[in-house]
């Protein structure tokens, strides 16, 4: 299925992946330059954000972009008023260009499940840009999953426990005495999430984004906070799933690499499977207190395993996810869709910038 733009010189075709309607996909009809790719995107704005409006999620196929500077022009031909520069999430990431990141550092064969970009903050990211400077040869597919659907098919009383209390989020970093970048559970460092090892600025950015510190051993830090767990959406008025509950719980993982293995059916994500789920019971019998990365409602009650199986199921079920080519670009509605990474295997880049 695809239809052509109505633009003067219709070099854009628009169709779809999978016969699914996420992400909708933009691709050249005749050989372009970024000049002209860049030019479109600044020209027809609202074009391209009323398709991103509607679908949630936007692949540029097929386009001359080649490095990361070419990405970035990409960004700067949104016209976004504020792009990234202060990463406040949980995975180590370097940056390349101005505004431009690798997508995360973590190990190839850990997978990064379903999450929409810092929502455990009051202000997250409005748009996301990923690029596919390189493409890997298995796996390492960016999965979407459409979070309006979500809030519509998890639980009721999932739904009512969330409306009514929130969901409470609590995360405990190493600090700058570890010469370790990250761990399992804990991720990246406090030094490297906040930009600083000033203890004067760390409080001021906690006060802003209404993190409580608590500080304990030589210099680690455990952050808590609370949020609403639905989000509206600031134009389309559409409401939306918006938590790292499946993210953040010690269960999330044991239910996603399961659900791997079936798709992959590799011995690699069988032994994942395995291991996390051995070390995942260990966490379940040492308490929540153990647990590095932890996520309950916001009055404190955790969130059952089974209730943690079903929101896993209910992302599954309307999850797509399509493998990267070179060259690739994707602007996500952040407010409206979700992405993750599946594991892989062999050379992989992927660039990722946003807009707050």
């Amino acid at each position: 299925m695809s239809q052509s733009t109505t633009v003067e010189k219709q070099w854009i075709k628009k169709s779809f992946l999978q016969g699914t309607k996420l992400p909708l996909v933009y691709e050249p009809l005749e050989d372009i330059q970024i000049e002209n790719l860049t030019d479109w995107i600044r020209s027809h704005q609202n074009e391209w954000r009323e398709d991103l409006k509607n679908h949630g999620a936007i692949l540029f196929r097929s386009f001359p972009v080649h490095e990361a500077l070419d990405f970035q022009s990409i960004l700067y031909a949104t016209e976004e008023k504020k792009l990234g520069e202060f990463y406040l999430g949980t995975s180590p990431r370097d940056q390349v260009v101005k505004h431009v990141f690798t997508a995360s550092e973590l190990p190839p064969h850990y997978p990064i499940m379903q999450h929409a970009e810092m929502s455990f903050l009051d202000n997250p990211p409005k748009l996301l840009f990923f690029y596919a400077e390189k493409a890997s040869a298995f796996g390492g597919e960016t999965p979407l999953t459409d979070l309006r659907e979500v809030y519509h098919h998890v639980h009721p009383k999932i739904k009512e426990k969330i409306e009514k209390h929130g969901i409470r989020y609590r995360r405990r970093y190493d600090g700058p005495s570890k010469k370790s970048r990250f761990s399992l559970w804990k991720t990246k460092r406090w030094d490297e999430m906040f930009g600083t090892t000033n203890l004067e600025e760390v409080k001021k950015i906690a006060e802003q984004n209404r993190f409580q510190l608590e500080w304990f051993g030589k210099d680690s830090l455990t952050i808590t906070n609370e949020q609403s767990g639905f989000r509206i959406h600031p134009e389309a008025n559409t409401i939306a799933w918006h938590n790292h509950s499946q993210t953040f719980h010690y269960q999330a993982a044991v239910s996603e690499v399961w659900k791997i293995v079936k798709r992959q059916k590799t011995i690699r994500s069988l032994g994942v499977a395995i291991l996390l789920t051995l070390l995942t019971i260990l966490k379940r019998l040492a308490g929540q207190k153990s647990h590095d990365v932890h996520v309950t409602y916001g009055n404190g009650e955790e969130i059952s395993v089974n209730e943690m199986k079903s929101i896993s199921d209910v992302f599954w079920k309307h999850m797509v996810a399509f493998p990267w080519q070179t060259g690739d670009v994707l602007i996500i509605d952040n407010f409206s869709v979700s992405h993750g990474r599946l594991p892989f295997t062999g050379p992989r880049r992927i660039l990722v910038g946003w807009s707050d």
